[in-house]
C-alpha cells in the first residue's frame, strides 16, 4: 500500500497546504494580473493583445541558495522551477517528519512532471554567450536531477513530460517504483512557471483560450483555458516504511493508470472511449467498483469540447449508480497550471480526505447542460462532512494535450 506522507505546495493564492485548503474551502478564485515582475510577459501579452488574466503564484524566483550551497553565478542561470522543487520538496520531507540529510545516500526516487521552460526560451538563445550554467540550470531532465544531486539521492530520477497530465503521469511512474522496490521512498513534484506568453497565443489561436483568464470548469458558461502556474510535492512510501512521526498519512494510493486516446478528430482533441477505459482500469486496480467511488476531480479545462467529453465519458462509466457521484475541478479557483495541474488536483482531494471535507463544487449554479438531473455525476452545491468512520474512495484525472491520459485513486488512510 503506498501512502502520501507529506506534501508541501504553492499555487495561486495559497503558499502553503493551510493556505490551499482555505483557498478550496472557501470557493475563492485566485485569477487575477500577473505580478508586476514578470515585465517580459507583460509586455509580450501587451504586444499580442491577447488576455493577461490568469493564475499567479508569488516568490517564484526566491530561493535560499545557502541551503544548496550552489554558487549564485549558477543560480542565477536556474529555471525558477528547479529552485521550486527543491524548496517544496524540502518542505515535504519535513511535513512528513523527515530530514534531508538523513537520507543522504539512500534509495529515494525522484519524478517531476513538467513541459516548459520559459526562462530559456526567452533568454539563451544567443549562442556565443551561453555557458555552462545556462544548460545545467534549464533543462527539463535536470529539474529532477537537480533535486537528486543535491540531496543526494540514489533511486530512479527523471522529469516526465506529457503536457497537461505530465504530474499524474509521475504518480503512476512512482507508485511503480516504490512496488518493484526500486526505492524506498519517493518525492514526486508537478511544476508549471509562466514567463512567455508562448501558450497564451496558442491557445487564443487554437480557439480554446479563456478570453478572461478563468477556467469554468463543467460550467454552461465554459469559454476556454486561463492559464496558471504552481508547484506541488508529495512524499510517498509503502505504508511499513511511514515516518514515525506520522501516525497516519492525507491518503493511500490505491490505482492509477495511463493510456493514450489513439486516433481521434483531430490531434489535439480527447478520445472518450480512452477515458472510460482508464476509469475502469484505474478501479479495477483499485479494487472497487465505480459506485463506490464518492467523489471524482476531473480535468476540467473548461473549454466546451473537453468538458462535454469528459462529462460523457464519465457519465458512460458511473452509469447505474443509485446516488450521484460528486464532481469538481479546482482550475474553476486557480486555473489550468499546465503540467502541475494533476498535482494541484491530487493533493486537493488528499486534504478533503484528510480534513474529512468536501467542499461545494465551483459553478454548481450554472452545471454544463449534460450535467441534468438524471446524471450519474454531479457538480455538488453546498459542503459536505465525510464520516470519519468511513473509507472513501476518490479518483483525480489529468489529460495531456497530446492525447496521454491519466486517472489516480485515493482513498482514506486508516478510518477510525
Amino acid at each position: 500500500m503506498t501512502v502520501i506522507a507529506g506534501m508541501s505546495c504553492h499555487f495561486p493564492g495559497a503558499e502553503g497546504l493551510d493556505a490551499y485548503w482555505r483557498l478550496i474551502k472557501a470557493n475563492q478564485s485566485a485569477i487575477e494580473t500577473p505580478p508586476s515582475r514578470r515585465d517580459e510577459l507583460v509586455r509580450q501579452i501587451d504586444e499580442l493583445k491577447i488576455p493577461i488574466w490568469g493564475g499567479y503564484i508569488s516568490h517564484e524566483d526566491t530561493f535560499d541558495a545557502d541551503r544548496f550551497q550552489i554558487p549564485q553565478r549558477e543560480v542565477d542561470c536556474m529555471d525558477p522551477q528547479q529552485k521550486l522543487v527543491l524548496t517544496h520538496a524540502c518542505r515535504a520531507l519535513e511535513d512528513a517528519g523527515l530530514s534531508a540529510d538523513a537520507l543522504k545516500g539512500g534509495r529515494v526516487g525522484v519524478f517531476v512532471g513538467a513541459m516548459a521552460n520559459d526562462l530559456a526560451y526567452l533568454k539563451w538563445n544567443d549562442l556565443p554567450k551561453v555557458e555552462a550554467a545556462n544548460v545545467t540550470g534549464n533543462g527539463l531532465c535536470l529539474i529532477a536531477n537537480r533535486l537528486s544531486y543535491e540531496l543526494d539521492l540514489h533511486g530512479p530520477s527523471m522529469t516526465v513530460d506529457t503536457a497537461c497530465s505530465s504530474s499524474l503521469v509521475a504518480v503512476h511512474q512512482a507508485v511503480r517504483a516504490l512496488r518493484d522496490r526500486e526505492c524506498d521512498l519517493v518525492l514526486v513534484a508537478g511544476v508549471n512557471v509562466i514567463l512567455s506568453a508562448l501558450l497564451q497565443k496558442f491557445y487564443q489561436m487554437a480557439g480554446v483560450g479563456s478570453p478572461d483568464g478563468y477556467c469554468r470548469s463543467f460550467s454552461a458558461d465554459a469559454n476556454g483555458i486561463g492559464r496558471s502556474e504552481g508547484i506541488g510535492v508529495l512524499v510517498l512510501c509503502r505504508e511499513q516504511d511511514l515516518p514515525s512521526a506520522r501516525q497516519r498519512g492525507y491518503a493511500v494510493v490505491g490505482g492509477s493508470r495511463v493510456n493514450h486516446g489513439g486516433q481521434s478528430s483531430r490531434f489535439t482533441a480527447p478520445n472518450i472511449q480512452a477515458q472510460v477505459a482508464l476509469l475502469r482500469e484505474a478501479y479495477a486496480e483499485a479494487g472497487i467498483q465505480p459506485h463506490d467511488v464518492a467523489y471524482v476531480e476531473g480535468h476540467g479545462t473548461g473549454t466546451r469540447q473537453g468538458d462535454r467529453m469528459e462529462i460523457k465519458a464519465l457519465q458512460e462509466v458511473f452509469d447505474g449508480r443509485e446516488s450521484a457521484c460528486a464532481l469538481g475541478a479546482v482550475k474553476s479557483l486557480i486555473g489550468h497550471t499546465e503540467a502541475a495541474s494533476g498535482m494541484a488536483g491530487l493533493i486537493k482531494v488528499a486534504l478533503m480526505l484528510h480534513h474529512g471535507y468536501m467542499p461545494a463544487s465551483a459553478y454548481a449554479d450554472t452545471p454544463a447542460p449534460l450535467l441534468d438531473a438524471a446524471s450519474p455525476i454531479q457538480l455538488i452545491p453546498d459542503a459536505r462532512p465525510l464520516s470519519p468512520r468511513q473509507v472513501y474512495h476518490m479518483g483525480v484525472s489529468a489529460f495531456g494535450l497530446g492525447g496521454t491520459n491519466a486517472h489516480v485513486v485515493l482513498a482514506s488512510h486508516r478510518a477510525a
